[in-house]
């Protein structure tokens, strides 16, 4: 985060929450927000672009259907088998391998993809997470200079955090 302080706020609404979110991006500052549950209003607050997960995942089965198709065609020419004078690299024949392979290359690049982007596994503890994130609080936590913790910190009060703490950032 940016700054050298992190305000965290505890909120028990997501609408707090949310105008929270909207307050900080209007300042333009640094924030994240922690929430018990997945809740489409808090993703459309905080993000306005899509991830690019779907292109990494993309990529993924596209490769995984060349390198399957690919497989099965080398293994083919390699040890040459005429069955009935077909064509020794019979395109129907290899569907099935160029299908599991697109699946499986597409589903471990989606894996990987957002294991990257979402920071998991997060060995360290953050700065600013409570468990009660994790169970039936939202947190928002700001980035900011020391010169401005204390009016963050006052307008958190005002939108409705039920606390707010000024802590030390990394």
């Amino acid at each position: 985060m940016k700054g050298n302080r992190v305000v965290v706020g505890v909120f028990e609404f997501l609408d707090d929450a949310i105008a929270a979110v909207n307050t900080a991006k209007d300042q333009d500052m640094e924030y994240k927000v922690y929430s018990p549950v997945p809740n489409h209003h808090l993703d459309h607050a905080t993000s306005d672009v899509r991830g690019p997960v779907r292109f990494i995942s993309f990529t993924g089965a596209v490769t995984g259907l060349t390198a399957g198709f690919a497989l099965a065609i080398m293994c083919s020419l390699d040890y040459p088998l005429r069955v009935s004078a077909k064509a020794i690299a019979s395109v129907p024949g290899f569907v099935v391998i160029g299908y599991e392979c697109t699946i499986l290359f597409g589903a471990l690049a989606t894996l990987a993809a957002l294991l990257t982007f979402c920071g998991v596994p997060n060995l360290l503890r953050k700065v600013g997470y409570d468990p009660r994130f994790s169970r039936d609080r939202f947190g928002v936590l700001i980035g900011c200079d020391s010169s401005k913790a204390e009016e963050v910190k006052a307008k958190m009060l005002e939108i409705g955090a039920e606390e707010v703490e000024v802590q030390d950032g990394l």
